[in-house]
Protein backbone atom coordinates (compact mmCIF):
# COMPACT_ATOMS: atom_id res chain seq x y z
CA UNK A 1 0.00 0.00 0.00
CA UNK A 2 1.36 3.46 -0.91
CA UNK A 3 0.71 6.24 0.59
CA UNK A 4 0.76 9.99 -0.59
CA UNK A 5 1.70 12.03 2.09
CA UNK A 6 0.62 15.25 0.92
CA UNK A 7 -3.13 13.84 -0.56
CA UNK A 8 -4.47 11.51 2.68
CA UNK A 9 -5.81 13.31 5.79
CA UNK A 10 -3.84 12.17 9.37
CA UNK A 11 -6.57 10.08 10.18
CA UNK A 12 -6.35 7.69 7.10
CA UNK A 13 -2.23 7.32 7.83
CA UNK A 14 -3.42 6.68 11.79
CA UNK A 15 -6.13 3.96 10.20
CA UNK A 16 -2.55 2.52 7.89
CA UNK A 17 -0.62 2.28 10.49
CA UNK A 18 -2.69 0.61 13.00
CA UNK A 19 -3.07 -2.17 9.88
CA UNK A 20 0.07 -2.38 9.75
CA UNK A 21 0.52 -2.86 13.17
CA UNK A 22 -2.76 -5.31 13.24
CA UNK A 23 -1.18 -7.49 10.66
CA UNK A 24 2.62 -7.83 12.54
CA UNK A 25 4.18 -10.07 15.04
CA UNK A 26 3.92 -8.48 18.78
CA UNK A 27 8.26 -8.16 18.82
CA UNK A 28 7.44 -5.98 15.45
CA UNK A 29 4.56 -4.12 16.66
CA UNK A 30 6.74 -3.04 19.64
CA UNK A 31 9.33 -1.93 17.88
CA UNK A 32 6.65 0.32 15.53
CA UNK A 33 5.37 1.58 19.10
CA UNK A 34 8.86 2.53 20.43
CA UNK A 35 10.35 4.03 16.96
CA UNK A 36 6.73 5.68 17.10
CA UNK A 37 7.66 7.60 20.44
CA UNK A 38 11.72 7.90 18.86
CA UNK A 39 10.42 9.91 16.19
CA UNK A 40 7.83 11.94 18.29
CA UNK A 41 10.42 13.05 20.76
CA UNK A 42 13.12 14.14 17.90
CA UNK A 43 12.14 16.36 15.89
CA UNK A 44 13.54 17.08 12.30
CA UNK A 45 15.82 20.21 11.95
CA UNK A 46 13.31 21.64 9.97
CA UNK A 47 10.81 21.21 12.43
CA UNK A 48 12.49 22.95 15.16
CA UNK A 49 12.48 26.94 15.34
CA UNK A 50 15.95 29.07 15.46
CA UNK A 51 15.32 29.61 19.16
CA UNK A 52 15.11 25.63 20.30
CA UNK A 53 18.21 24.93 18.34
CA UNK A 54 19.78 27.70 20.23
CA UNK A 55 18.67 26.98 23.40
CA UNK A 56 19.71 23.32 22.54
CA UNK A 57 23.11 24.04 21.88
CA UNK A 58 23.79 26.40 24.82
CA UNK A 59 22.84 23.20 26.66
CA UNK A 60 25.44 21.09 25.39
CA UNK A 61 27.84 23.93 25.23
CA UNK A 62 27.75 24.21 29.08
CA UNK A 63 27.81 20.71 29.50
CA UNK A 64 31.30 20.01 27.27
CA UNK A 65 32.17 23.21 29.75
CA UNK A 66 31.26 21.78 32.73
CA UNK A 67 33.81 18.68 32.00
CA UNK A 68 35.72 17.26 34.52
CA UNK A 69 39.09 16.95 32.10
CA UNK A 70 41.40 15.12 35.20
CA UNK A 71 38.11 12.58 35.65
CA UNK A 72 37.69 11.93 31.51
CA UNK A 73 41.88 11.46 31.29
CA UNK A 74 41.51 8.76 34.05
CA UNK A 75 38.29 7.19 32.60
CA UNK A 76 39.92 7.42 29.48
CA UNK A 77 43.08 5.64 30.59
CA UNK A 78 41.28 2.96 32.68
CA UNK A 79 39.87 1.88 29.40
CA UNK A 80 42.79 1.46 27.88
CA UNK A 81 44.42 -0.36 30.00
CA UNK A 82 41.69 -2.95 30.18
CA UNK A 83 41.66 -2.86 26.24
CA UNK A 84 45.19 -3.85 27.17
CA UNK A 85 45.01 -6.14 29.23
CA UNK A 86 42.48 -8.23 27.06
CA UNK A 87 39.47 -7.72 29.40
CA UNK A 88 37.50 -6.14 26.83
CA UNK A 89 35.68 -7.47 23.56
CA UNK A 90 35.56 -6.27 20.42
CA UNK A 91 32.51 -4.30 19.33
CA UNK A 92 31.81 -5.58 16.03
CA UNK A 93 33.13 -9.50 13.94
CA UNK A 94 36.50 -9.22 12.26
CA UNK A 95 35.75 -9.77 8.44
Amino acid sequence: MKLNMNMQPQVNYIKAIAEIAASMPLARTVQLYEFALFLKSHPLPSEETFEEIAADEAIWDAQFAATDVAKLDALIASVEAEINEGKTFPMFDEL
